[in-house]
């Protein structure tokens, strides 16, 4: 049944009665948004190269430029959203990324596309805004079921986004990607506008830090254009060292900045606090293993012919299907990581994200020639994320005030990003360790390491999960309340 309208108060101010399921259900379709233009374009790469005679050097500038402008994003939206309102920041910031999308569709030139892409990548601070929201707006009981709620969204939706992308190039253009991206995004806004209370700005956050904003955006897309960049032009190259150099160099002087500034746009005292240290350690660590190169992986297997030592010579399409039958399960699976991480913690949810990834990629090991033991390791594999992205903001909201929830959780998502580059190098590098002769494909002891390497960093997040402790007693939406009902 459907929780009956409340009011609540808490640190952040009072919160409307509005219907719990109302809500989730509008953060849900926002973080579809999100996840939807994150995976939508991957598909359409090779589709773009011969309609436009682009290399793939360009083609992938269509990610790179989505990538490097939702990391900043997914940081200065969750502080703008604190400052000023999270409901107002997040209708803005999907309006604008529909806009991006008619850039993209109204330019008809590659050009345009990537220059559509980077406004779309403003959407990388839906999710840290949604969960500042689920935690400003619901009733403290309901906040972890709504966390996995919005993860398995993501989860459900970027599987979604290539598959759709898929039929729309198939049935009709490029174009009806980004048509459909911006009718997603205006469709949301709406239902965001209709569904959440207002959100007034947080009491205790006076003004906008423009000097560490203005240093976080060169500072990190420098970084991640270095690390993106590693793997093409070589780690050693001068560009790749003048890249990472300089973005270190910039976000150290932004880190000093920061812990200098009263009104900081990230209080790094707060990442200072045990729990919150190793839970952004534990999310790193599980970003460059399972998390992010594993899309490098999985696809090989099942897409890669039977000859060769890793490989069952299945077809794009099919490969599309077990990709979206493990999303499924991985969205079935979201209310339950929500109700462990609402009665035993974030922390719970967490650990049990990381010994089912741990358990995915070891039948990924011992089965890569089955295909059912494949499909197998992409349910698991979905349900280890549903658990883990409950988990990690889950432990956010335990463990630092609600005004500056979706900054700190864009915080994780802005490493989450960047570790998963750092992923994709090491693994790239791990599986070109040996290749069969006259082509580009592993021998077994490569694609063995590169799986061994998942299974590495998912036994020590378990590990450092055990550490971060259980969530105080006093924190919001803990252990201490039972979930409440959606529905």
């Amino acid at each position: 049944m459907i929780d009956p309208p409340e009011t609540v108060r808490s640190t952040g101010g009072p919160k409307t009665a509005r219907s719990t399921a109302a809500i989730v259900t509008a953060l849900i379709l926002a973080e579809c948004v999100s996840a939807f233009e994150a995976g939508m374009i991957f598909i359409a790469l090779p589709r773009f190269g011969e309609i436009f005679g682009a290399p793939a050097a360009t083609t992938g500038w269509a990610v790179t430029a989505y990538m490097l402008v939702a990391a900043t994003a997914a940081l200065v939206g969750g502080r703008l959203g604190d400052l000023h309102g999270r409901k107002r920041v997040l209708i803005a910031v999907m309006l604008l990324s529909a806009a991006g999308s008619l850039l993209s569709v109204a330019g008809d030139s590659m050009g345009a596309i990537i220059a559509g892409r980077g406004v779309q990548g403003v959407a990388g601070a839906i999710l840290p805004l949604c969960y500042g929201l689920a935690r400003e707006a619901l009733p403290p009981g309901a906040v972890s079921l709504a966390v996995g709620f919005i993860s398995g969204a993501a989860l459900l939706a970027g599987a979604g986004g290539s598959l759709i992308a898929g039929v729309l190039l198939d049935v009709a253009d490029w174009h009806m990607i980004f048509v459909f991206a911006a009718v997603l995004a205006v469709v949301a806004s709406t239902g965001a506008a209709a569904a959440l209370p207002p959100s007034p700005p947080s009491g205790r956050l006076h003004r906008f830090d423009y000097l560490g904003a203005a240093l976080l955006t060169p500072g990190s897309t420098a970084l991640l254009y270095g690390m993106t960049q590693g793997p093409r032009w070589g780690w050693t190259s001068p560009g790749v060292l003048a890249f990472i150099a300089a973005g270190l160099a910039i976000l150290t002087g932004w880190a000093v900045w920061e812990l200098r500034c009263p009104d900081p746009l990230v209080d790094l005292r707060v990442l200072a606090d045990r729990r919150m240290a190793l839970n952004l350690i534990a999310l790193s660590v599980l970003a460059l293993g399972p998390v992010g190169a594993v899309q490098i992986v999985t696809p090989m297997i099942l897409q890669s012919p039977e000859s060769l030592p890793v490989g069952l010579g299945m077809s794009a399409t099919v490969t599309g299907l077990v990709a979206g039958f493990g999303a499924l399960v991985g969205f079935a699976a979201s209310p339950v990581a929500g109700l462990v991480a609402g009665r035993w913690g974030g922390r719970t949810a967490f650990l049990a994200g990381a010994a089912l990834f741990a358990l995915a990629n070891l039948l990924m090991l011992l089965g890569h020639r089955s295909l059912p033991v494949m499909i197998a390791v992409f349910a698991v594999g979905a349900v280890a994320t549903a658990f883990a992205y409950t988990g990690y903001p889950k432990i956010v909201i335990e463990s630092v005030p609600e005004e500056v929830t979706s900054v700190t959780t864009g915080v994780l998502s802005t490493a989450r990003q960047a570790f998963s580059a750092v992923g994709v190098a090491i693994v790239s590098v791990l599986l070109s360790l040996s290749t069969v002769p006259g082509t580009t494909s592993p021998t077994l002891p490569s694609f063995t390491l590169a799986v061994g390497w998942f299974i590495g960093c998912s036994l020590v997040v378990a590990v450092l999960c055990v550490f971060i402790g259980r969530p105080p007693a006093t924190a919001s939406g803990s252990a201490a309340g039972a979930p409440a009902a959606l529905a």
